[in-house]
């Protein structure tokens, strides 16, 4: 497996608390919107922080992949987690950072993934 590409994450409130690490210990600069007082904020908010820092937004959140919400100048792309409520933490983290790992930068940035059982689809929708 060879290491990722660095890339800026914004790890929603839905996501486990324990990703935020494990993507720091791959080589991604990661931040957790509980941790930078956006808990419980709009998507808009959520959206309007990760174009700030030019951050892939990992999150389980529907309201996510209508990517045409998305702000005009927000090209980091979204992932969103398709997976069973009774995922565990331990398998959800597993498959974002396999999905980190395993792909380039280059198919995220700009693009709608989704991570669901046994497979990652991502769908270009930004040009970068």
């Amino acid at each position: 497996m060879r290491p990722p590409e660095p890339l800026n994450v914004l790890v929603d409130e839905n996501m486990p608390r324990s990703l935020q690490p494990l993507l720091a210990a791959i080589g991604m600069s990661v931040q957790d919107v509980r941790d930078i007082g956006l808990r419980g904020r709009p998507d808009s908010e959520v959206l309007a922080a990760a174009e700030a820092s030019d951050a892939i937004v990992v999150t389980r959140d529907r309201g996510f992949c209508a990517h045409r919400t998305w702000p005009p100048s927000f090209t980091a792309g979204v992932i969103f987690v398709n997976l069973s409520d009774r995922t565990t933490a331990d398998d959800v983290n597993s498959r974002v950072c396999a999905l980190f790992a395993n792909r380039r930068s280059s198919s995220l940035l700009g693009a709608l993934t989704v991570i669901e059982h046994g497979r990652a689809l991502s769908r270009p929708v930004r040009r970068r």
